[in-house]
């Protein structure tokens, strides 16, 4: 229980100094865009922040240079997936996670020492493990946020692409247009699809690659039918819009399973913080009076 704890309060450490560090670099590009700077860039890190992403970018440099084997790469290659799958790719280097990695250890195994006074070899080695995973937990966070993002944004997608094709233009035209005018992590890997196929890549090929790299069962069977539409010759616009009604309602049968969820998750919450509060305030004044031997009422 110790050990759990203590774990707990390491992710819970490295959570709230990725929060506090992105709520920085929000805040600096919103004063960029408010001072007419744009937004093409990424807000540089600066002072501290900047250090310490120097400090684990060169571990990570230093740790895929001597591991080209084993664990370690296996570690490395889970990273790029994620970084991938979270659409973080253009903004972390592979590197620099396992250079957070390394640090978060190293800090789990500090603090353990001497804030914990702990020594036990076995302890150190589990606080550790807990500092190596944090980043990774980060990640899979960051993929499962993106997977939602991508699942309630399919429909509307599918229906734009449909009114376009029954409108007359043909799959590649209306694959461009919605790019042109939509914006959301769906639209981002539609546009890295769109950039492929630019560059020569085969249309089929470049989808598949697309589903490929996310990974989301939605998208998955929805590159399918669309690929096999065009391999057959059969009209996009009647498959696009069964797609379309599929996973609409789909959508709404998450959401209702999400809303029957929740009295659930209340629970915890009402049993541990709200209930104790309402105790305290209803039979302290009694407590209090039995203490000191005045009357109930």
């Amino acid at each position: 229980m110790f050990i759990l704890v203590i774990a707990l309060i390491i992710l819970s450490v490295f959570f709230i100094t990725v929060g506090v560090v992105s709520m920085l670099q929000q805040h600096a590009l919103t004063m960029k865009i408010k001072t007419g700077g744009g937004r093409d860039e990424f807000p540089e890190d600066e002072g501290l922040v900047k250090n310490i992403k120097n400090l684990a970018l060169n571990a990570g440099v230093y740790i895929s240079k001597k591991t080209q084997f084993g664990i370690l790469k296996k570690n490395r290659e889970v990273v790029q997936k994620k970084l991938k799958q979270s659409g973080l790719a253009d903004k972390f280097n592979p590197n620099l996670i396992i250079g957070y990695q390394l640090l978060m250890a190293i800090a789990a195994i500090l603090v353990s020492v001497l804030l914990l006074s702990i020594y036990n070899v076995i302890l150190l080695l589990l606080f550790g493990i807990c500092g190596w995973v944090a980043p990774i937990l980060w990640l899979d966070g960051k993929v499962k946020k993106r997977q939602k993002e991508i699942f309630r944004q399919l429909p509307d997608s599918l229906d734009i692409l449909t009114l376009l094709v029954e409108a007359g233009l043909d799959f590649g035209a209306a694959f461009n247009k919605l790019i042109e005018h939509e914006t959301g992590p769906l639209i981002n890997e539609f546009y890295l699809a769109q950039q492929e196929i630019k560059l020569g890549k085969n249309r089929h090929k470049a989808l598949s690659d697309m589903a490929l790299r996310v990974e989301n069962k939605h998208l998955t069977s929805v590159v399918t039918s669309i690929v096999q539409s065009m391999q057959t010759g059969t009209s996009l616009a009647p498959t696009l819009r069964v797609l379309s009604d599929e996973f609409r309602v789909q959508r709404t049968q998450v959401a209702e399973e999400m809303g029957a969820r929740a009295p659930v998750k209340m629970l915890f919450p009402m049993l541990f913080f709200i209930f104790p509060s309402l105790f305290i305030i209803i039979f302290g004044p009694i407590v209090l009076r039995l203490l000191l031997g005045g009357p109930l009422f």
